[in-house]
């Protein structure tokens, strides 16, 4: 299957890749279908959520635990049985909001995590009930520290 991207220009997939998400995301209720898209560069912590459904949304996603070890947000058991069994493989990823007018005051969702059954290929933006966890966490003093191998 070929499909559009926003960044990478037409690309084929399986139609295994596809990865579902029955509730859409938060604000994007009626576009279900994705592909999760690496960033290009080796042992990056970003990745992309690319709709298959409209070229123009795309997500830059990133994982989390790469700069908080310790992340771990608590859930509604339901939310994740929701996606298959709970057994299966679970990839954990927040959405990160970049704006036009400077990089470094990208932020991360740490309050409302993206949960991908890898095994299902179902997903869902689940809210996490940690009071610790804002939902505009200010990521670039994070990177800044990784990158001088603090």
């Amino acid at each position: 299957m070929i499909i559009n991207t926003k960044f990478f220009g037409d690309i084929n997939i399986d139609e295994d890749k596809i990865i579902l998400f029955e509730d859409g995301i938060l604000g994007f209720p009626d576009y279900k279908k994705y592909l999760f898209m690496e960033s290009g560069e080796d042992g990056s912590p970003f990745f992309w959520l690319q709709s298959i459904e409209d070229v123009g949304i795309v997500f830059p996603i990133i994982d989390v635990t790469k700069f908080i070890p310790d992340y771990s947000p608590v859930v509604d058991s339901a939310e994740i049985d929701s996606l298959g069994n709970a057994d299966d493989d679970l990839a954990i990823y927040n959405i990160i909001i970049i704006p036009k007018h400077d990089a470094k005051d990208m932020t991360v969702n740490l309050k409302a995590p993206v949960v991908i059954n890898l095994n299902t290929m179902k997903a869902k933006q689940i809210i996490s009930s940690n009071e610790e966890y804002p939902i505009k966490y200010y990521l670039y003093k994070e990177l800044k520290k990784i990158k001088a191998g603090e």
